[in-house]
């Protein structure tokens, strides 16, 4: 885990903000097959909801890294980010469906699927920063899985990395 902090803040230090998600993505494979990594409480599932654990808080205050476990079946709501965001699985299956904004109707804006990606263990992406980063994730399984998320600045301070909200509608045909 060391290491890998130490990898990631020289990312953000030396390379423009849009770059470092996909760079962070790079690493995270060899820190999602250490078995060690999190802690059985970091592992923990809550009784509602999905619940996400800090393993990491940057002094500097330049990124974040949580554990998110996800009980069978749970969805998080279709969101975009504030900072950037790279993510992997560490045990289970996690499934991503990505959205595109539309023309929002009434208070909330909306969103449609784009494309939809079983993520499992070892594997770890990125989400653009800004136009291109509203997904939704869930676990499809029977069982709890975990995902690793690393999220730029520092999230005890910022709150969740969670801009605005989207409500999903059915794709226009084409």
């Amino acid at each position: 885990m060391t290491d890998f902090c130490a990898r990631v803040g020289r990312l953000v230090d030396e390379n423009p903000e849009e770059a470092v998600p996909a760079q962070v993505a790079e690493l995270m494979p060899a820190l999602l097959a250490d078995p060690t990594f999190l802690s059985p409480e970091q592992m923990s599932a809550p009784a509602k909801g999905y619940a996400r654990h800090e393993v990491f808080l940057c002094p500097e205050d330049r990124f974040t890294v949580l554990a998110v476990v996800w009980p069978a079946g749970i969805t998080s709501p279709i969101h975009d980010h504030n900072t950037w965001c790279a993510f992997g699985v560490y045990d289970g299956v996690v499934a991503e469906t990505r959205y595109r904004p539309v023309a929002a109707a009434g208070d909330r804006p909306s969103a449609e699927p784009v494309s939809v990606r079983a993520w499992t263990v070892g594997e770890a992406g990125a989400l653009p920063l800004g136009s291109g980063d509203i997904h939704g994730m869930h676990n499809p399984t029977d069982r709890a899985s975990v995902s690793i998320h690393v999220y730029g600045g520092n999230i005890a301070k910022i709150g969740p990395n969670v801009g605005r909200v989207y409500k999903e509608v059915e794709p226009a045909l084409a």
